[in-house]
């Protein structure tokens, strides 16, 4: 596997390379209002790294994300992110009490979930059809496990209880390409990324970290690892 900082460095310079040819082969006199920035979501599938892959398989989930120019020229922007990944999921169908017995079934449903967010400096080739960028963001990444209770044949949750959590501080870094689907004033953007997502020890649990005891009660067995993965990112940006 390519390591995350070759290909951050391989990015970044893509970012000061594009903006050079595109002026070489480009018409100076055609100078299209330049959007302020960006706003964007995406889907992320997650590839666990190192001691975390031991534990967990793939994630899924979506990020939001917002990149605001700082410079004039629009290749320095600051970004924010934040995201919503799964990285586990199991169900149990049971009876829904002594009383009533197995008459009315509810499903337990444990999800194991991670909240990232972050802030930093982004680099990006400020016009083209196609523009690499490169970011990197400090912040945070929110472990946390959660039961909720619904009927067999309902969507919506009717209890929900948080099993286990964890906060620790994280960064990113990685980069990508908008790809124009729209020009003008309003431009839309289809962006391909790859983040790297730093988060170090955590603790956090997976399927199967809940053994529920004959007495009703319940075994939390936590694991404490490195977390660190690889974000892969599709989605659409929109400019303003």
């Amino acid at each position: 596997m390519t390591h995350p900082l070759r290909v951050f460095c391989t990015l970044s310079l893509a970012v000061f390379v594009a903006p050079i040819a595109s002026a070489q082969g480009g018409d100076a006199s055609v100078a299209p209002r330049r959007p302020i920035g960006t706003a964007g979501i995406t889907a992320v599938v997650t590839q666990p790294l190192g001691q975390f892959e031991t534990y967990v398989g793939t994630g899924y989930g979506v990020e939001l994300d917002f990149a605001g120019n700082v410079t004039r020229s629009g290749i320095l922007q600051v970004r924010a992110d934040l995201g919503f990944l799964q990285y586990g999921k199991e169900t149990k169908h049971v009876c829904l009490s002594e009383t009533v017995g197995c008459r009315v079934t509810v499903d337990v449903n444990t999800s194991n979930d991670i909240i990232v967010g972050g802030i930093g400096p982004q680099l990006i080739a400020p016009r083209g059809a196609v523009r690499p960028y490169a970011t990197a963001t400090a912040g945070f990444a929110y472990f946390f496990t959660h039961s909720s209770v619904s009927g067999s044949n309902d969507s919506e949750p009717f209890a929900d209880t948080k099993n286990f959590d964890d906060f620790v501080f994280a960064w990113t870094g990685g980069g990508g390409v908008l790809i124009t689907l729209r020009g003008g004033s309003r431009p839309i953007f289809l962006d391909v990324a790859a983040r790297y997502h730093h988060n170090g020890q955590a603790s956090y649990l997976r399927e199967g970290s809940i053994t529920d005891n004959p007495d009703g009660s319940i075994t939390i067995s936590p694991i404490r690892s490195e977390t660190n993965f690889m974000a892969y990112q599709l989605g659409v940006s929109f400019g303003f």
